[in-house]
């Protein structure tokens, strides 16, 4: 991250940013508790308070959103202009052994389209990172403020999350890893005979070529499903933690709104701040899968 550290300006524009985005995102179902509590049942809100804040609540998160990702937007584009530029110098006053253990292929593949796609990868990752971690810690602050006690069952969800995460995370970060291996010797076999074409030929080696070119694409094939089955098993895991914890928080919810007599509102804002944590919570589980390609 040297390289993308440089824009100190950007990075603070981007995270003030999107704490502001993330603060908004508590607010609606805070929202929530005096419109039912006082508007319709007690018909002491202006109606125009309502409208009023709805649009400038949507409004500052609009606005803090685009900003965070412009900034974040320059700090990939600047970072990878500094990458690419030391691994051009160090390319050019490289060993020549360098270049005959390594193809023409999979070095330019290396400083032209590997170092665009990890970095746009790392990116939008961040950008995903800074979005929904601190809106799920916003959601989390405002429901301990409503009820600390049911939401210390969400805690469970922290351990079971960042097991799954880090097993699946290990897993991808292997799989990719020789994905990339097998795309470069992919690469050079299709390089080999397109440079070697009249050898290929003379000698009679399409079938041979071909045969070699074929087991190379189905290992690539294994890799790259078996890439998919590790991060789409993430999402559903996730959820289903995320479930139980919201089953047994609706059910004591429900036995306290009878017990301490929880009010319509409260009882409404706490549920819409539940089911508003499984949103981020499934993104930040989809985090592992670009994060892992962009530091592979």
């Amino acid at each position: 991250m040297t390289w993308f550290g440089g824009s100190r300006q950007w990075w603070t524009l981007g995270i003030v940013t999107a704490m502001i985005a993330a603060l908004t995102e508590p607010l609606m179902p805070a929202m929530l508790k005096p419109l039912l509590d006082r508007g319709f049942t007690r018909g002491q809100l202006e109606l125009w308070i309502v409208p009023a804040a709805i649009i400038l609540l949507f409004a500052v998160r609009g606005l803090a959103q685009f900003v965070s990702q412009y900034a974040l937007a320059r700090i990939a584009n600047e970072g990878m202009q500094r990458l690419r530029r030391v691994l051009f110098e160090r390319l050019l006053a490289a060993e020549l052994a360098l270049f005959s253990r390594q193809s023409a292929s999979a070095l330019s593949n290396t400083v032209v389209y590997e170092v665009q796609t990890g970095a746009m990868l790392l990116v939008q990752a961040l950008l995903g990172l800074s979005r929904d971690g601190f809106t799920l810690i916003a959601l989390l602050a405002y429901l301990i403020y409503l009820n600390w006690k049911l939401t210390l069952i969400v805690g469970v969800l922290v351990p079971g999350v960042a097991w799954i995460m880090k097993v699946l995370s290990k897993r991808l970060y292997h799989l990719t890893r020789l994905g990339q291996k097998a795309t470069d010797d992919l690469a050079y076999v299709v390089e080999e005979n397109v440079l070697a074409h009249r050898m290929v030929r003379l000698h009679g080696a399409e079938a041979g070529q071909m045969d070699r070119f074929e087991q190379l694409s189905q290992t690539l094939n294994r890799l790259a499903v078996k890439s998919t089955i590790a991060s789409a098993a993430m999402t559903p895991l996730t959820q289903l933690l995320a479930a139980v914890a919201l089953s047994v928080v609706v059910m004591i919810a429900l036995w306290q709104s009878g017990e301490q007599g929880l009010t319509v509102g409260g009882f409404v804002a706490y549920i819409t701040a539940m089911l508003m944590l499984i949103a981020p919570i499934r993104r930040l589980a989809d985090m592992a899968n670009p994060i892992t390609r962009g530091l592979a």
